[in-house]
């Protein structure tokens, strides 16, 4: 064994480990290590080789504040130097205080709170308190849905790709149409066709035995990595009309479209609903210490009271990542960045649409705030998809991934590696009209990648 102090650290030494000792995320082990980063700030980050770059993704919707805010990192440093953390069955201040900033900030009654340690473990909670509470089993998820890694999430996350290795667990999964009206599973086209989406999710859940087996629902109210898929105005308040008519529960998974990341302080508020679990992640410590939250109606949170909440983790509401989030949320409402995103976002969108107009494989654009994707085609007349749904997990290169090595090259991150045909646009929520000039103009440069595999 190596001293374990003096391990080696030279260029070369940390390529081998990367490749040797390392798991990397969603993707065939490379023979090679990628960049490595050195430092970040605001929306740039520099690479070991001394080039600084743009980060037009928020380190994949995450970093929403920007990269160092020194006012979260004295923050941090402030709170470790007092108590990082300490078991669950004892309170800190940290604790207690988010858990009352939550129930201000998230829309109606949503009061009651299990602090975890990111998004896919707030969704492991949300579904545990939705069967928990309903004593049913069968949840509803909707295709290209994305939900996170672990069992149940992923069992969950129906349609992606990535899950289909996944051995089905933790609920009995239903799987429903997205309201992704550029790819109608119905043939219909918004508005003549009556919200056939939501009104099959009705029909689903009477036939899958209405309110005596059906616990829930979990949506993303604005789809991330399956395609930034915005629904049309009337969907959730049809969707909140049904659940409450049949008993079952909403979970909005808003671990990407939350804090003010659509110009909104969450997604859900556009359409004045509230969810009976929200789930959120990303934003609410902007990846400075990982942290997510799963927050209840009053009325779920208070039968806890008396049934016995089965669910727990030795890190819950750890006290470093609870200050963290003290010191990241106000910054929203002092630094008006979810104004912000409304107007960046729109401007975004603008930009993103003239990008259409020049590009022949760019087929669709669509967002909310700074949440915007284009989708890639192979002919824009028939839609036909640039790649399949399962290029994500299938060896060697697709038209999309040839793309973000593109940005790459040029100095850019966006989300171009996710599973669907999009590439999403998500700059952080104190991005300028300039910083978002300069990211369209390199994405404009990089799209004529993808228009090489353009059908004539």
């Amino acid at each position: 064994m190596i001293n374990l102090r003096e391990i080696p650290a030279s260029k070369e030494d940390l390529d081998a480990f990367e490749v040797n000792n390392l798991f990397h995320s969603w993707s065939y082990q490379p023979a090679q290590a990628p960049l490595r980063v050195v430092s970040a700030k605001g929306i740039r980050f520099t690479t070991e080789d001394g080039r600084e770059r743009l980060d037009f993704s928020s380190c994949f919707v995450d970093h929403n504040i920007g990269h160092q805010d020194p006012r979260v990192v004295e923050a941090i440093v402030e709170q470790a130097r007092t108590l990082c953390s300490f078991a669950p069955s004892l309170s800190t201040k940290p604790r207690a205080l988010l858990a009352k900033l939550l129930a201000e900030v998230t829309p109606g009654d949503l009061s009651r709170s299990f602090i975890t340690l990111g998004g896919t473990e707030a969704n492991e909670a949300a579904v545990k308190i939705c069967h928990q509470y309903t004593g049913r089993r069968k949840m509803l998820a909707r295709y290209r849905s994305y939900h996170g890694s672990t069992a149940t999430s992923m069992t969950l996350s129906s349609g992606d790709a990535r899950s289909w290795v996944q051995v089905l667990g933790g609920t009995e999964l239903v799987s429903v149409p997205q309201p992704y009206c550029y790819r109608c599973m119905f043939g219909l086209s918004y508005p003549v066709c009556d919200l056939q989406c939501v009104k099959y999710i009705d029909e689903v859940i009477e036939l899958e035995g209405g309110g005596d087996l059906v616990a829930g629902i979990i949506c993303e109210p604005v789809t991330g990595a399956n395609g930034i898929i915005v629904p049309p105005p009337e969907y959730f308040p049809r969707l909140r009309e049904i659940c409450d008519r049949w008993g079952i529960l909403m979970i909005a998974d808003e671990i990407m479209s939350g804090f003010g990341r659509t110009g909104k302080w969450f997604a859900l508020d556009h359409w004045d609903v509230v969810p009976d679990i929200l789930t959120v992640a990303k934003g609410i410590t902007c990846a400075y210490v990982s942290m997510g939250a799963t927050v209840v109606r009053r009325h779920i949170g208070d039968r806890f009271k008396e049934q016995f909440f089965s669910h727990g983790a030795t890190n819950a509401a750890h006290t470093l990542g609870c200050a963290t989030a003290l010191a990241v949320i106000p910054i929203y409402q002092e630094d008006k960045l979810i104004e912000n995103s409304e107007t960046m976002g729109n401007y975004l969108l603008e930009k993103a649409m003239e990008l259409q107009d020049k590009h022949p494989c760019v087929g669709d654009v669509r967002g909310l705030g700074l949440f915007v994707g284009l989708e890639l085609v192979k002919n824009k007349k028939t839609r036909e998809p640039i790649m399949p749904v399962e290029a994500k997990i299938r060896p060697g290169m697709n038209p999309k991934l040839e793309v973000a090595k593109k940005l790459g090259e040029m100095g850019m991150m966006a989300m171009a590696a996710n599973p669907s045909n999009v590439i999403a646009m998500a700059p952080a929520l104190i991005v300028t009209k300039d910083e978002i000039d300069e990211g369209i103009a390199i994405m404009d440069k990089a799209l004529e990648v993808a228009n090489a595999y353009v059908e004539s």
